[in-house]
């Protein structure tokens, strides 16, 4: 197995036009508050969106080109919308994912997904003493371990996503025999990116280049021992990677492009707002928000008016990553979103 063949590609981010991603947060209300969540998810959350719009997005985002729409929070399972949302999404012949904290194990509301969610993907921190650290409930991994049988049962293909930190990456190897053994399709690694409550929570928590490197050999060995099973997800790209195909990473392109050609991954954020490549992104990169106008009309603006400065901050990170003094292995998605909100750009391409 060669390096590239665990580069990021199943999420759109990074990915091929065919898996062209409508990322959506249709709301922050989640009952747990992890202390990695990027979105600062919680109980105590209320922003949401309406259903209506979301399908309405949707709907804009297939008529584009978009071929995915994968569901994240807050907990999606404690979105009302979400299975009018799916079904939406289904009927319009589009892939669909679904990522949940694991924690709401019920029978009947997994029996019910079965048919309108393509995965399901389960957050897993760890053993158990680890997770229910991370997640701050003393029952969470018990509630996840129990639920799968429900998830099994419905028949849903699953998977786990692994957020890889400093103080926690060496139980990768135990999550990547857990997973396996419980019949999960794919394992996704993703570095911690502080943004949302990680930044004050976890700030020393990042996985710094040595830790990365140390990953990337143990993915190496998991990916020997389970591949023929499980697929792995490296969410870690590979300096002489980044340097030979800049296309993957936004750093150049036409003007001509389709919306996917030209972005891969949009993001709706629980307030309405459309963003490139990450929750959080800034907002001067914004492709609009659902409240003010639809995407599909939204889109010509972005093009003309955002997309030339997104691509000069994505030129700009691709040269510091694959630059000869660049570091071999790095996490994409956390430089050019950090990197967005200190990037200067014209005034023209922000109005």
């Amino acid at each position: 197995m060669g390096i590239p063949d665990m580069l990021p590609a199943s999420d759109g981010a990074l990915g091929p036009v065919g898996n062209a991603t409508l990322q959506i947060h249709p709301s922050l209300k989640c009952n747990l508050s992890c202390a990695h969540c990027y979105s600062s998810s919680g109980p105590s959350a209320a922003l949401s969106l309406d259903p209506a719009l979301v399908c309405q997005a949707i709907e804009d985002a297939s008529a584009l080109g978009y071929t995915v729409v994968s569901v994240s929070g807050g907990e999606p399972l404690m979105y009302p919308g979400l299975e009018a949302v799916l079904r939406h999404a289904k009927s319009l012949g589009m892939r669909t994912t679904v990522t949940t904290n694991g924690f709401f194990t019920d029978h009947a509301r997994f029996a019910r997904l079965a048919g309108l969610v393509d995965v399901l993907a389960i957050s897993l921190d760890g053993p158990p003493e680890v997770h229910n650290r991370v997640r701050g409930h003393p029952l969470a991994f018990e509630r996840l371990h129990r639920g799968l049988d429900a998830v099994r049962a419905a028949g849903l293909a699953f998977g786990f996503i692994h957020t890889l930190t400093r103080t926690d990456w060496t139980h990768l190897p135990w999550v990547a025999d857990y997973a396996a053994a419980q019949g999960a399709s794919l394992l996704q690694v993703h570095p911690l990116e502080m943004s949302g409550r990680a930044r004050s929570e976890l700030a020393d928590a990042g996985a710094d280049e040595n830790i990365l490197a140390r990953v990337y050999l143990m993915g190496i060995a998991i990916a020997s021992k389970h591949g023929c099973r499980m697929q792995l997800q490296m969410d870690i790209v590979y300096r002489e990677h980044v340097r030979e195909h800049p296309g993957l990473f936004y750093a150049c392109g036409n003007a001509a492009a389709s919306a996917p050609e030209a972005l891969g991954l949009l993001v709706l954020e629980a307030d309405g707002s459309v963003v490139p490549l990450s929750h959080g992104f800034d907002q001067r990169y914004r492709i609009g928000n659902l409240h003010e106008q639809p995407l599909r009309e939204a889109w010509p603006s972005f093009r003309d008016r955002r997309l030339p400065g997104l691509r000069r901050l994505c030129r700009e990170v691709w040269d510091e990553l694959g630059g000869d003094d660049g570091p071999l292995l790095s996490n994409w998605h956390e430089v050019v979103g950090a990197r967005s909100h200190a990037h200067r750009i014209p005034a023209a391409l922000t109005a």
